[in-house]
């Protein structure tokens, strides 16, 4: 027997799993059906476990590609969104002319959407996921899942620029002041359609002022200037924000210091 012939035979009666009953098939298409029926009864370990063993057949098979998007759902069916990912990934690059590429991508997405943890954890998976996101927008912004991928895509933004806004608000906290304006400010040029954007603007804002209140005398009258140049930027971006109640305040109290401290030929006044 042909050495070729000879491993076919080997995994034409392989076992898989310990699923319980019938656990041997024949060919790849008698695991692919087996791996399809245990999906659809809600048994998608199983499910994996065939489909994979139909894809060891090879994935020039006529029903390979059948077999390997099967298995990335099956992934995601089981909760196991890294690796159901990751076949959605080998399913669009291995099978490029496939007409079902699009709702794959889409998939994808929503694994590794999946896989976006709370705001205050390491955000890698969220940024992997907005990185399909804009792949698959700028590919298919006709598809029908544009709007849900658009909407997600606010979605996990929101929950980056809280992880932004949070870390800001640490450094406010502690009195680092310098480093929270910086670290405001951050929030509103990444993250500038955030709900966060314009309490970030105000962050910077009432740091600006702590830190003009802190720094020697010869470097105040700058660092008043700056926090009045904060209140006219979110004064400006944001008319009708709820913040400028708390701004305009902190704008008195700048604009008051900065006089006295010697600034000369203000310009700018609250409204």
């Amino acid at each position: 027997m042909p050495i070729r012939s000879g491993l076919l035979a080997l995994v034409a009666f392989a076992a898989v799993g310990c699923g319980g009953g019938p656990t041997t098939f024949g060919s790849a298409q008698e695991a692919y059906d087996r791996g399809l029926a245990e999906y659809e009864r809600g048994r998608y370990g199983l499910a994996i476990e065939y489909l994979r063993a139909s894809l060891d057949f090879g994935r020039t098979s006529a029903l390979a590609d059948d077999a390997q998007l099967a298995l990335a759902r099956s992934y995601a069916a089981d909760r196991q969104y890294l690796l159901a990912g990751t076949e959605f990934t080998r399913f669009i690059e291995f099978y490029r002319t496939d007409d079902r590429i699009e709702q794959a991508a889409f998939e994808r997405i929503q694994a590794y959407a999946e896989l976006s943890p709370r705001y205050e954890l390491d955000q890698t998976d969220t940024r992997q996921a907005l990185a399909y996101i804009n792949i698959y927008l700028q590919q298919y912004p006709q598809s029908d899942n544009a709007v849900a991928a658009a909407d997600l895509a606010t979605e996990l933004r929101e929950k980056l620029a809280r992880k932004a806004f949070e870390a800001a608000r640490l450094y406010e906290r502690r009195e680092v002041y310098e480093a929270a304006v910086l670290d405001y400010q951050r929030v509103l040029e990444d993250y500038p359609a955030s709900a966060y954007a314009d309490d970030a603007l105000l962050g910077a804002l009432r740091s600006q002022v702590a830190y003009a209140d802190g720094s020697v005398l010869e470097r105040q009258v700058q660092r008043y200037r700056e926090a009045l140049n904060l209140y006219d930027q979110l004064r400006t971006l944001f008319p009708q924000s709820p913040t400028l109640a708390e701004a305009e305040a902190l704008y008195d109290v700048a604009y008051t210091r900065w006089q006295a401290a010697g600034g000369e030929g203000a310009t700018a006044t609250a409204q």
